[in-house]
């Protein structure tokens, strides 16, 4: 609840201190209740360089994304992790900031740490051509192959020979 209050301070801020004052303290002061368009649904690729704590970074991401009401796939292929997220691009910002400063893993120590090898490899509004994903669901392929696939069912044929294909090699 906290971090909501810092995010509407953050992006209404600016309105509150333009608002006029009004000498007599009888009129009612109203705030915009968002100062964003409806963007519609965004998807959003994430890389993640590496996760030790595997079982409670998962259950993490899993809770965010529930929250959060995004939808998507957590997908490992090897040492590649890959975070596809489908929603308000609002909630997808919302989850990125999550990602980069709550401890969601360890260090080599075994000390809690922020994810700091996070990177966005492409974000775009969806496309007529993607399929809508239904829930957050983590996978693991075994293949390439398999991976692709995934991507290709998804209407993300582009983004995965673009950006996927070169974290392989």
């Amino acid at each position: 609840m906290v971090h909501e209050l810092v995010l509407w301070i953050q992006q209404n801020l600016r309105h509150v201190l333009n608002q006029p004052e009004t000498g007599s303290g009888s009129e009612k002061c109203t705030f915009p209740t968002s100062t964003t368009v409806d963007d519609g649904l965004w998807v959003t690729l994430l890389h993640l360089d590496h996760m030790r704590a595997r079982t409670k970074y998962i259950r993490t991401v899993e809770k965010w994304a529930s929250d959060l009401r995004l939808t998507g796939r957590l997908m490992f292929l090897r040492k590649i992790i890959l975070i596809l997220l489908q929603g308000d691009r609002n909630s997808i910002k919302e989850y990125v900031v999550l990602q980069k400063t709550s401890k969601v893993d360890v260090d080599s120590n075994g000390k809690k740490c922020k994810e700091k090898m996070i990177s966005v490899l492409f974000e775009t509004k969806v496309q007529t051509e993607h399929k809508r994903f239904l829930a957050f669901e983590v996978k693991e392929y075994s293949t390439l192959d398999d991976l692709q696939k995934e991507f290709e069912t998804a209407g993300l044929k582009k983004l995965f020979s673009e950006f996927v294909l070169g974290l392989v090699k």
